[in-house]
Protein backbone atom coordinates (compact mmCIF):
# COMPACT_ATOMS: atom_id res chain seq x y z
CA UNK A 1 0.00 0.00 0.00
CA UNK A 2 2.82 2.45 0.86
CA UNK A 3 4.42 1.86 -2.55
CA UNK A 4 1.14 2.60 -4.28
CA UNK A 5 0.73 5.84 -2.35
CA UNK A 6 4.33 6.79 -3.17
CA UNK A 7 3.86 6.29 -6.91
CA UNK A 8 0.55 8.14 -6.90
CA UNK A 9 2.29 11.10 -5.22
CA UNK A 10 4.99 11.02 -7.90
CA UNK A 11 2.28 10.99 -10.55
CA UNK A 12 0.44 13.91 -8.96
CA UNK A 13 3.60 16.03 -8.67
CA UNK A 14 4.34 15.29 -12.35
CA UNK A 15 0.94 16.65 -13.34
CA UNK A 16 1.33 19.76 -11.20
CA UNK A 17 4.60 20.82 -12.84
CA UNK A 18 3.94 19.52 -16.35
CA UNK A 19 3.07 21.58 -19.42
CA UNK A 20 1.18 18.75 -21.08
CA UNK A 21 -0.56 15.70 -19.72
CA UNK A 22 -3.06 12.98 -20.55
CA UNK A 23 -4.65 9.95 -18.98
CA UNK A 24 -5.93 7.02 -21.01
CA UNK A 25 -8.19 4.17 -19.98
CA UNK A 26 -6.99 1.28 -22.13
CA UNK A 27 -7.65 -2.42 -22.45
CA UNK A 28 -3.85 -2.89 -22.24
CA UNK A 29 -0.68 -1.17 -21.06
CA UNK A 30 1.96 0.82 -22.97
CA UNK A 31 5.46 -0.48 -23.69
CA UNK A 32 8.26 0.87 -25.91
CA UNK A 33 8.60 -2.76 -27.00
CA UNK A 34 5.21 -3.59 -28.60
CA UNK A 35 5.63 -7.31 -27.84
CA UNK A 36 5.73 -6.46 -24.11
CA UNK A 37 2.37 -4.65 -24.09
CA UNK A 38 0.36 -5.56 -20.99
CA UNK A 39 -2.76 -7.56 -21.80
CA UNK A 40 -4.76 -6.38 -18.77
CA UNK A 41 -6.63 -3.03 -18.55
CA UNK A 42 -4.39 -0.06 -17.65
CA UNK A 43 -4.51 3.62 -16.96
CA UNK A 44 -1.75 5.12 -19.16
CA UNK A 45 -0.46 8.49 -17.99
CA UNK A 46 1.70 10.95 -19.94
CA UNK A 47 3.04 14.20 -18.51
CA UNK A 48 5.93 16.48 -19.38
CA UNK A 49 7.38 19.86 -20.23
CA UNK A 50 7.34 21.67 -23.56
CA UNK A 51 9.39 20.12 -26.37
CA UNK A 52 10.10 23.56 -27.87
CA UNK A 53 13.11 24.13 -25.60
CA UNK A 54 16.59 22.61 -25.65
CA UNK A 55 15.81 20.32 -22.71
CA UNK A 56 12.53 18.60 -21.90
CA UNK A 57 11.33 16.15 -19.26
CA UNK A 58 8.69 13.46 -19.67
CA UNK A 59 6.95 10.79 -17.62
CA UNK A 60 5.03 7.72 -18.78
CA UNK A 61 3.13 5.69 -16.22
CA UNK A 62 1.14 2.47 -16.38
CA UNK A 63 -1.29 1.62 -13.58
CA UNK A 64 -3.31 -1.59 -13.67
CA UNK A 65 -7.01 -0.84 -13.38
CA UNK A 66 -7.47 -3.84 -11.09
CA UNK A 67 -6.88 -2.50 -7.55
CA UNK A 68 -4.97 0.53 -8.97
CA UNK A 69 -1.72 -1.44 -8.93
CA UNK A 70 1.29 0.41 -10.54
CA UNK A 71 2.95 -1.55 -13.36
CA UNK A 72 5.65 0.75 -14.77
CA UNK A 73 6.95 4.31 -14.61
CA UNK A 74 9.46 5.86 -17.01
CA UNK A 75 11.13 9.23 -16.40
CA UNK A 76 12.88 10.68 -19.47
CA UNK A 77 15.09 13.72 -19.97
CA UNK A 78 15.69 14.69 -23.61
CA UNK A 79 18.03 17.18 -25.26
CA UNK A 80 17.91 18.46 -28.84
CA UNK A 81 21.09 17.59 -30.71
CA UNK A 82 20.07 18.81 -34.18
CA UNK A 83 17.14 21.21 -34.53
CA UNK A 84 17.98 23.85 -37.13
CA UNK A 85 15.14 25.62 -38.93
CA UNK A 86 16.82 25.23 -42.31
CA UNK A 87 17.30 21.46 -41.83
CA UNK A 88 14.53 18.90 -42.07
CA UNK A 89 16.33 16.24 -40.05
CA UNK A 90 15.79 16.55 -36.29
CA UNK A 91 17.83 14.61 -33.75
CA UNK A 92 17.47 14.25 -29.99
CA UNK A 93 19.17 12.22 -27.27
CA UNK A 94 17.75 11.22 -23.93
CA UNK A 95 18.25 9.27 -20.75
CA UNK A 96 15.67 7.26 -18.84
CA UNK A 97 16.36 7.70 -15.11
CA UNK A 98 14.83 5.65 -13.77
CA UNK A 99 12.71 3.03 -15.48
CA UNK A 100 10.67 1.17 -12.87
CA UNK A 101 8.74 -2.04 -13.47
CA UNK A 102 6.50 -3.39 -10.72
CA UNK A 103 5.09 -6.90 -10.74
CA UNK A 104 1.83 -7.99 -9.15
CA UNK A 105 3.65 -8.79 -5.90
CA UNK A 106 5.02 -5.21 -5.71
CA UNK A 107 8.58 -6.28 -6.55
CA UNK A 108 10.39 -3.42 -8.33
CA UNK A 109 12.90 -3.88 -11.16
CA UNK A 110 15.02 -0.81 -11.96
CA UNK A 111 16.63 0.10 -15.28
CA UNK A 112 18.81 2.83 -16.76
CA UNK A 113 18.43 3.55 -20.47
CA UNK A 114 19.69 5.86 -23.20
CA UNK A 115 17.87 6.80 -26.39
CA UNK A 116 18.49 8.51 -29.73
CA UNK A 117 15.54 9.68 -31.86
CA UNK A 118 15.71 10.99 -35.43
CA UNK A 119 12.73 12.49 -37.27
CA UNK A 120 12.43 13.55 -40.90
CA UNK A 121 9.27 15.17 -42.35
CA UNK A 122 8.23 14.10 -45.83
CA UNK A 123 5.35 16.60 -45.90
CA UNK A 124 3.14 18.52 -43.48
CA UNK A 125 1.14 15.35 -42.88
CA UNK A 126 3.77 12.62 -43.12
CA UNK A 127 7.02 12.04 -41.21
CA UNK A 128 9.52 9.24 -40.63
CA UNK A 129 11.06 8.47 -37.25
CA UNK A 130 13.84 6.14 -36.10
CA UNK A 131 14.57 5.36 -32.44
CA UNK A 132 17.31 3.42 -30.67
CA UNK A 133 17.13 2.51 -26.98
CA UNK A 134 19.76 0.75 -24.90
CA UNK A 135 18.61 -0.38 -21.47
CA UNK A 136 20.40 -2.10 -18.60
CA UNK A 137 19.09 -3.31 -15.26
CA UNK A 138 20.50 -1.78 -12.09
CA UNK A 139 19.15 -4.43 -9.69
CA UNK A 140 18.97 -7.22 -12.28
CA UNK A 141 21.04 -8.56 -15.17
CA UNK A 142 18.72 -7.67 -18.06
CA UNK A 143 20.28 -5.68 -20.94
CA UNK A 144 18.48 -4.84 -24.19
CA UNK A 145 18.91 -3.00 -27.47
CA UNK A 146 15.76 -1.84 -29.24
CA UNK A 147 15.49 -0.33 -32.74
CA UNK A 148 12.24 1.00 -34.20
CA UNK A 149 11.38 2.56 -37.56
CA UNK A 150 8.08 4.44 -37.76
CA UNK A 151 5.92 6.18 -40.33
CA UNK A 152 3.60 8.85 -38.89
CA UNK A 153 0.73 10.10 -41.03
CA UNK A 154 -2.02 12.54 -40.09
CA UNK A 155 -5.21 13.07 -42.07
CA UNK A 156 -7.97 15.28 -40.71
CA UNK A 157 -8.97 13.78 -37.33
CA UNK A 158 -7.00 10.55 -37.86
CA UNK A 159 -3.40 9.77 -36.97
CA UNK A 160 -1.64 6.60 -38.13
CA UNK A 161 1.68 5.35 -36.72
CA UNK A 162 3.12 2.27 -38.46
CA UNK A 163 6.15 0.69 -36.81
CA UNK A 164 8.80 -1.94 -37.43
CA UNK A 165 10.72 -3.03 -34.34
CA UNK A 166 13.64 -5.27 -33.43
CA UNK A 167 14.73 -6.24 -29.92
CA UNK A 168 17.92 -8.24 -29.45
CA UNK A 169 16.40 -10.06 -26.45
CA UNK A 170 15.40 -13.43 -27.93
CA UNK A 171 15.71 -11.73 -31.36
CA UNK A 172 12.18 -10.37 -31.10
CA UNK A 173 10.86 -8.45 -34.11
CA UNK A 174 7.51 -7.50 -35.54
CA UNK A 175 5.04 -4.90 -36.78
CA UNK A 176 2.79 -2.52 -34.86
CA UNK A 177 0.11 0.00 -35.78
CA UNK A 178 -1.48 2.76 -33.69
CA UNK A 179 -4.57 4.57 -34.98
CA UNK A 180 -5.97 7.62 -33.18
CA UNK A 181 -9.19 9.47 -33.88
CA UNK A 182 -9.80 12.92 -32.37
CA UNK A 183 -13.29 13.11 -30.90
CA UNK A 184 -12.79 16.64 -29.52
CA UNK A 185 -9.91 18.89 -28.42
CA UNK A 186 -9.82 16.90 -25.15
CA UNK A 187 -10.73 13.34 -26.10
CA UNK A 188 -9.48 10.84 -28.65
CA UNK A 189 -9.92 7.14 -29.34
CA UNK A 190 -6.82 4.99 -29.75
CA UNK A 191 -6.46 1.54 -31.26
CA UNK A 192 -3.21 -0.47 -31.15
CA UNK A 193 -2.22 -3.79 -32.73
CA UNK A 194 1.10 -5.64 -32.69
CA UNK A 195 2.08 -8.76 -34.62
CA UNK A 196 5.31 -10.33 -33.40
CA UNK A 197 6.86 -12.15 -36.35
CA UNK A 198 9.65 -13.94 -34.48
CA UNK A 199 7.02 -15.74 -32.41
CA UNK A 200 3.34 -15.95 -33.40
CA UNK A 201 1.94 -13.41 -30.96
CA UNK A 202 -0.86 -10.94 -31.73
CA UNK A 203 -1.80 -8.15 -29.30
CA UNK A 204 -4.48 -5.47 -29.60
CA UNK A 205 -5.73 -2.73 -27.29
CA UNK A 206 -8.42 -0.05 -27.36
CA UNK A 207 -8.35 3.13 -25.32
CA UNK A 208 -10.02 6.46 -24.60
CA UNK A 209 -7.59 9.30 -23.85
CA UNK A 210 -8.31 12.57 -22.08
CA UNK A 211 -5.88 15.47 -22.55
CA UNK A 212 -5.43 17.58 -19.45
Amino acid sequence: MLKRIFFILILFSGWVHSQYGSIELSSGGFSFVPAFTDASPNFIIHAGTSTNKLLSAHMIGNVRVNQINPRAFIFITRAKVLDKKDKKLKLSAGIHIPVLQIDEEDRVSKYFAQEVIATYPLSKKHALMAMYIHGKGTNNELEINLVTLSSIFQQNKFSFTSQLYYLDLDRTYGLAETISYRLSPRFDLRGFVSQTLSTPQFIWTLGLRYKL
